[in-house]
This record gives structure tokens, C-alpha cells and sequence, in this order.
């Protein structure tokens, strides 16, 4: 095409500035979330539902601990640049580490949750894909080359 560079989009659908069609909201269906992991994959669409179930489960509490982890992260910030004592610095970086880990506990749930759903062919091309490929929310953007370089 020359209309501009190949994002990987389906051109059938109306994308928004994230690259996501503008149907897709939480709660919608998994056409919207998983149609990437789907084509990479070759699922069904009753293997894209059921991913798309086990992430609207998580969702509210993946989005808690996410919100945590920033708020975390900013008032350990805030203590280190502002000439926080040690023990509160310690102490933040001691929390910061715990929710972390909870966040990979979750996305290993999460893995675990989803394997079975997947046939054995299917789960060795999404161990191969590595980290983010599953992703669906919005902070990932395609990398667009500069024109004129």
C-alpha cells in the first residue's frame, strides 16, 4: 500500500489512534481483543472467546494492582529524588518489589488459566511469540518509521 506504512490493521474496521478498531471496549467481544493473537495463532473463535473470558475475569483486579504498582512507583520516585531517609526508601522498594511480584503471579495464572484452551502446537508458537504478545490493553503502540530518513 502507499498510503503509509503497514501497521498490521484490518482495514475493514474504523481504527482509533491507538491502532484499535473504535468498537472495541472492555466487555466487547473478542473479535476486537484477540484478533491478532488469533490470526498468530490460528484459534477458533470458541478458543478467542474462552481467552477473552479469562481476561474479563482478571480485568478489575489486573487493573487495581496495576494502578498500585504507578502509585507505588511514583511515591518511591518522590522519596528518592526529595532526599527520603533510608528506611522509607527500603520500605517503599520493598513494596514496590511485593506488588510486582504479584503481577507476575497474576500473569502466570493467567498462562496457566489460558494453556489448556490451547492445543500443544498452538501453546509451543505462543511460548515462541514472547512477552506482550498477549497484550490487549492500549499502552502498546506499532512503531512507525520516520518518513524522509
Amino acid at each position: 500500500m502507499a498510503d503509509g506504512p503497514d501497521l498490521g490493521l484490518d482495514p475493514s474496521l474504523d481504527h482509533g489512534p491507538r491502532g484499535r478498531p473504535h468498537e472495541c471496549r472492555a466487555g466487547t467481544p473478542p473479535r476486537c481483543h484477540g484478533s491478532r493473537l488469533q490470526q498468530q495463532l490460528g484459534l477458533t473463535d470458541e478458543q478467542t472467546q474462552a481467552i477473552h473470558e479469562v481476561h474479563a475475569r482478571r480485568a478489575a483486579s489486573s487493573k487495581e494492582l496495576r494502578r498500585s504498582i504507578r502509585q507505588a512507583q511514583s511515591e518511591l520516585r518522590q522519596l528518592a529524588l526529595n532526599g527520603g531517609d533510608q528506611a522509607a526508601i527500603q520500605a517503599k522498594t520493598a513494596a514496590v518489589a511485593q506488588l510486582l511480584s504479584q503481577s507476575l503471579e497474576m500473569r502466570v495464572a493467567s498462562l496457566q488459566e489460558i494453556s489448556p484452551i490451547l492445543t500443544p502446537e498452538q501453546r509451543a508458537k505462543f511460548a515462541q511469540m514472547g512477552p506482550g504478545s498477549f497484550r490487549h490493553r492500549g499502552g502498546h503502540r506499532p512503531q512507525v518509521q520516520p518518513q524522509g530518513s
